[in-house]
């Protein structure tokens, strides 16, 4: 399905976690859903028809499309994924707050939907261009691209806030705010701005995503230690959360069949 390739650049790596670029090893039509995920992803496609609808994404080959490009928003419900076809795609996936280092607006404002098409003219020219080169030289060409548009943000907002994400299922928001130098007002709304979502709810998808990790490595050990260490109150607690990022129960969730996708991300096959 994904190729996973991490980028050559140090620089790159700490707000990219990995490139996927599509093959087409599978049966098609293939369907897969998409679970809320820590970080973001951009894809890039070619000659590809894309339609978006709540929760459901679907791609068709379509010679007569140019380039697209299609931006992941923060994902807080299970989303259907369906490729009639087999595409031409590279994604980029980032860190939580790593798109905003790419881009002169903030992530809420270039992804304010779950899935949306980005329009931007200098990314849809270097569309153009990538998809004109041997597939052997695009993850190259893409990573020259990155570092040109790469943005120093050194002790600034943003800065602050890509810091704390990594400290947000350990600290209240009153200690978040204060390691970050900012009101608990402006630390939550710039956390908003960046992350495309509230610390509490960032907590929660963490720990789904603790819980996905868990039951995926098939480890029986590694996932009741888990239910044991995480801040759930109690089994029913886990359970409603569970639903509303699956769509299904953990007992018909665990009957599914899974591949790995993009980095740590985990796909349930449809």
């Amino acid at each position: 399905m994904f190729t996973n390739i991490i980028p050559f650049s140090d620089q790159l790596k700490k707000y990219i976690t990995c490139f996927t670029v599509s093959h087409h090893g599978e049966t098609f039509p293939l369907r897969y859903t998409a679970f809320p995920n820590l970080g973001t992803c951009l894809a890039l496609f070619n000659q590809t028809s894309i339609s978006i609808q709540p929760n459901k994404v679907t791609f068709i080959r379509d010679e007569t499309h140019g380039p697209e490009i299609i931006v992941l928003g923060r994902l807080t419900q299970p989303t259907l994924i369906t490729f009639n076809d087999p595409v031409d795609e590279i994604g980029i996936n980032f860190t939580p707050c790593g798109i905003n280092y790419f881009f002169e607006l903030p992530f809420v404002e270039i992804a304010a939907q779950s899935h949306q098409l980005l329009s931007e003219s200098k990314w849809s020219k270097f569309a153009s261009q990538l998809f004109a080169i041997p597939l052997e030289k695009r993850i190259e060409s893409l990573e020259e691209f990155l570092l040109l548009n790469l943005s120093v943000h050194k002790g600034d907002p943003l800065e602050r806030i890509n810091n704390s994400t990594s400290e947000v299922n350990k600290l209240t928001v009153k200690e978040l705010a204060a390691t970050a130098c900012m009101s608990e007002r402006n630390f939550l709304r710039y956390f908003k701005k960046y992350v495309g979502c509230n610390p509490s709810l960032f907590k929660k998808i963490i720990r789904f995503r603790n819980a996905l990790d868990a039951q995926y490595s098939k480890n029986t050990n590694a996932y009741h230690r888990f239910l044991i260490t995480e801040d759930y109150y109690d089994s029913s607690h886990f359970r409603k959360e569970f639903v509303q990022f699956t769509g299904c129960a953990l007992r018909s969730f665990k009957k599914g069949t899974f591949l790995p996708g993009n980095g740590s991300s985990v796909f349930k096959l449809m």
